[in-house]
């Protein structure tokens, strides 16, 4: 099937010629996806050049054709969701001859709600006796905005999708007039047919292929599923760039409780409570012992936010966060600041149980009573909005309680609680976090526990050569070996030099010395007619040698953080080198992965330092601490698989093509002088070694 598909592909794109590892990576995952339930999973490593986007494409289509599911696509970046709509799925889909129907899914945020933004435009000003002449001029200026956001899609000038205008929309009114689940009246809208974001959904119902993002994929899976995408049984996954996942994973896994947003929530719970008596005077026989518990606990709450503020104020670790001394300090479950918390958090627990209960009710008697048309759609849908953000604050709340109240547990990774002091509105708040040490559980039980079939991809997904890393933070430990694998590389990597040049300072031991001898280094090593990209792990280290090149260095480099956002900074080197001149770029994590140079854009890569991870959050430190106290190594068991990607990552800017070549320099000797170095070079692809 897979052999016959790119025999089809070959005939009819004539510059098309099919390599043999991405058949190899096309058909293991056509192998995977037919195997039995909860066993359809593909991990695979495939290297810049295998062409993985048509190896998956080919490996996968024909299964969720077959079987009636929806392929969904997931990327960490827009460039590649840019080029999967643009060029990939229209080439395939012509290549193969297969009628495909695809589109690009966005959360119901990146659109603009057509009620809020009416609501906002017909009633935005209104008679305000206050005496705060700066908030009425903001709100008025707002309203202005609003009205020409109106007008240019009213008129068909605008589809109502936020990434397709060419200006940008401040986040204050954006904010206004977007709007999420719980504030939506769906079919009972009055605006539901113009609906920006519906006419959307119902172009993804007849959709075969979804392209996503990871963010809005493990939302989606964060709340259950089937919300935005399909349910996640009726979809065959591919994660493309999926060693960005864990990290993803566990940033939407974690919670916090921010008391500026509780105080807020419950002011506009209680606000909008008056109202809804009279919205909902068709349900009033209904309200008695409703409103009763609310008149109870939403002032339980203050009653409770404040006790918690005064124990923690009281705290020194707190006024050290909040005088800005420490950042993010961690607390734990034996300390007595968390043993203190205990008892009132459960309170808050118990009262965000009962509200978050009553406005689900609220929003389902607003939602009937449109259809039922015992309530207008005019109030219905000012109501709503508010309505939902009451229910998705306190759900969220009940969420963040469910990982901070869960005792920690003998030999089981315990959750991760920590302080942070954050902007929040127009001041800065006290917020309690709280997360999982580890995203595998998460994406276990979410994802694959649940998918129809899901294909795991990227260039580099091995540390060390060895999944080990990559399998336990993604919750994969029960797939076998079978379920892996490592696809070689089409490129001849003697067509590039890795050069370890003589350097007697060691970074970690004598960082001045070292600098200096980096400098000196780049300056016999670079040659300025050629494009040369030059990586630091520190700005600090990165300006200072800057400052110390010569001015025949200096003159050509584009340095990040300087003027030019990394987009520009590559699009000027690019002008640089195809108008003949030479070009050098100096930069950090932003330009060691992702960036695509190819041919003479990028002859030549110095990789200045190892860049060995800094541990300084606070699940990283816990699963650091987990580490020591299972009797393992953290250096070994975190540090060095991911050094060793981020390394291969780094060396992988030179060829980005078959024809390219160029050379490497690494200005690190601890390559040559550590055991460990010698292990990291032993897992770099096959350079010629200088």
């Amino acid at each position: 099937m897979v052999t016959a598909l790119f025999t089809g592909i070959e005939e009819s794109m004539p510059d098309f010629k099919s390599r043999p590892q991405q058949i190899e990576m096309s058909q293991f995952i056509a192998k995977q996806l037919h195997k039995v339930e909860h066993q359809r999973v593909a991990v695979v490593e495939a290297p810049t050049g295998v062409g993985k986007t048509l190896a998956y494409l080919a490996g996968a289509i024909d299964v969720a054709l077959d079987n009636k599911k929806t392929l969904v696509i997931s990327t960490a970046t827009v460039n590649l969701q840019q080029q999967l709509l643009q060029k990939d799925l229209p080439q395939f889909a012509k290549a193969t001859g297969k009628e495909i129907k695809f589109i690009q899914a966005k959360g119901r945020r990146r659109y603009m709600c057509p009620s809020k933004l009416t609501n906002l435009v017909n009633g935005g000003v209104q008679q305000d006796l206050s005496f705060d002449v700066e908030a009425k001029y903001e709100q008025a200026k707002k309203v202005t905005q609003a009205k020409l956001v109106f007008e240019q899609w009213d008129k068909g000038e605008w589809d109502g999708d936020r990434d397709s205008r060419s200006d940008a929309i401040v986040p204050a009114l954006w904010h206004d007039i977007s709007t999420d689940s719980e504030g939506c009246a769906g079919k009972s809208c009055s605006k539901y047919f113009r609906c920006p974001y519906y006419i959307v959904r119902k172009e993804m119902q007849n959709a075969h292929v979804i392209i996503a993002n990871h963010d809005l994929v493990l939302s989606d899976a964060d709340l259950g599923g089937g919300l935005v995408l399909p349910n996640p049984e009726e979809i065959v996954f591919v994660f493309d760039e999926a060693h960005n996942l864990p990290q993803k994973a566990l940033d939407h896994a974690a919670k916090a409780l921010n008391f500026a947003q509780l105080y807020q929530t419950t002011e506009t719970a209680d606000s909008v409570l008056k109202k809804l008596v009279k919205a909902l005077v068709y349900r009033q026989h209904d309200f008695g012992f409703m409103l009763m518990e609310l008149r109870r606990d939403l002032p339980g709450v203050i009653v409770l936010l404040q006790q918690m503020e005064t124990l923690l104020q009281s705290d020194n670790l707190v006024k050290d966060v909040i005088a800005g001394k420490v950042s993010e300090p961690r607390i734990y479950w034996q300390s007595p600041l968390v043993k203190a918390l205990i008892t009132p958090c459960q309170g808050l627990l118990q009262r965000a149980n009962i509200i978050y209960k009553h406005y689900k009710v609220f929003a389902k008697w607003l939602k009937d009573g449109i259809e039922t048309q015992e309530v207008p759609n005019k109030v219905a849908e000012q109501l709503l909005p508010q309505v939902g953000t009451v229910q998705n604050i306190f759900g969220y709340l009940i969420d963040f309680m469910g990982l901070f109240l869960d005792e920690d547990k003998p030999n089981f990774p315990p959750n991760v609680r920590w302080l942070s002091y954050e902007k929040f509105a127009k001041s800065t708040t006290l917020v309690i976090n709280s997360g999982p040490m580890t995203a595998a559980y998460f994406l276990e039980k979410t994802l694959w526990n649940r998918s129809y079939g899901a294909v795991l991809t990227s260039a580099t997904l091995r540390g060390l050569g060895l999944f080990q890393r990559f399998r336990t933070d993604c919750g994969l430990k029960r797939f076998n070996e079978s379920h892996f694998l490592a696809v070689k590389s089409p490129f001849d990597y003697q067509r590039a030099t890795l050069s370890l040049p003589a350097m007697e300072a060691l970074p970690n031991e004598n960082m001045l010395n070292w600098q200096q001898e980096v400098v000196t280094n780049l300056t016999s090593t670079i040659d300025v007619k050629e494009a040369t990209l030059v990586l630091f792990t520190s700005k600090t280290v990165m300006d200072s040698v800057y400052q110390q090149l010569p001015n025949k260095l200096s003159e050509l480099v584009l340095l990040q953080g300087n003027t030019l956002s990394p987009k520009n900074m590559i699009a000027e080197h690019t002008r640089r080198i195809k108008e003949g001149r030479g070009s050098i770029i100096f930069g950090m994590d932003r330009f060691a992965e992702g960036v695509d140079l190819p041919g003479e854009l990028c002859s030549h890569v110095v990789i200045t330092k190892l860049p060995f991870p800094v541990f300084t959050r606070p699940i990283e430190q816990a699963k650091q601490e987990w580490i020591l106290r299972s009797g393992g190594q953290p250096f070994v068991s975190l540090s060095l698989p991911a050094v060793s990607v981020r390394l291969i990552q780094a060396c992988g800017r030179l060829l980005r093509k078959e024809t390219d070549s160029g050379r490497i320099t690494i200005l690190d000797r601890r390559l040559l002088t550590k055991a460990y170095g010698k292990q990291l070079l032993k897992h770099l692809p096959e350079y010629k070694v200088i």
